[in-house]
C-alpha cells in the first residue's frame, strides 16, 4: 500500500498471476487465500469495498452462527462416536466469494458456502461416516457433494465437501477430511 498505484496494481497482478496459483499448486492454501485478497484489494478497490460492505452486513446476520454450526455438527458426530482431531468454522474470504459471483452469476445470498464447518477426522473411513451423519442430520443441498478423496484435485487436495440447509433455512459447507489430508491443503509439501 506504500508503493506508487503503477508498481502497486503491477505487483498486485503477478501476485495474483504467478504467486497466488503457485501456492495452490503446492497445497498452501492459508498463503495463496492471503495473496489473493491483498491482489484483489488492491485491483479492484471499489469492488472490494463494495463487497466487504455486503459481506459485513451478512456477516452480522449470521454472528454467532458458525460457532453454532461448529458446535452442532461436533455434537452429531461425536454422539456417532467417530474421533474428531478438531473441527472450526469460517466464513470464505472475499477474494474467493468475489470469483464466484462473477463465474457463476449469482447473487451474494446464493453463495452456499459463505458459512462453512471443517471436520478433521482420524482415517478415510471416519471421514465417509462423518458425510453421512451430517446428510442424515441437515438435508443436502443437490449437487454440492464433491468427492475430492476418491477424485484428488490436481495439486493433490483431498477432503469431502457438502452443503446442507441448516434449521434456520442457511446453507452452509461442511469439509471433512483426514489430519494427513489437512496438512498437505494447509502447508503443501513444506509438510
Amino acid at each position: 500500500e506504500y508503493m506508487p498505484e503503477d508498481r502497486r496494481t503491477r505487483t498486485a497482478q503477478e501476485t495474483l498471476d504467478i504467486y497466488a496459483p503457485i501456492a495452490n499448486r503446492l497445497g498452501m492454501s492459508r498463503l495463496k487465500n492471503e495473496l489473493e485478497d491483498l491482489s484483489f484489494r488492491h485491483l479492484e478497490p471499489d469492488a472490494y469495498e463494495g463487497l466487504k460492505l455486503r459481506v459485513e452486513k451478512r456477516r452480522k446476520a449470521t454472528e454467532g452462527m458458525v460457532e453454532e454450526l461448529v458446535r452442532a455438527v461436533e455434537t452429531r458426530i461425536r454422539e456417532a462416536e467417530i474421533p474428531i482431531i478438531s473441527i472450526d468454522g469460517r466464513i470464505k474470504r472475499l477474494f474467493s466469494i468475489n470469483e464466484k459471483l462473477k463465474r457463476q452469476k449469482i447473487e451474494l445470498e446464493q453463495v452456499y458456502d459463505f458459512l462453512a464447518v471443517r471436520v478433521i477426522t482420524k482415517t478415510v473411513k471416519d471421514c465417509y461416516a462423518g458425510l453421512g451423519i451430517i446428510h442424515h442430520a441437515w438435508p443436502p443441498v443437490p449437487g454440492r457433494i464433491k468427492d475430492f478423496i476418491a477424485m484428488p484435485r490436481p495439486n493433490g487436495y483431498q477432503s469431502l465437501h457438502t452443503s446442507v440447509i441448516s434449521e434456520h433455512g442457511m446453507p452452509f459447507e461442511v469439509q471433512i477430511r483426514t489430519i494427513e489430508q489437512h496438512r498437505r491443503a494447509e502447508e503443501g509439501i513444506a509438510a
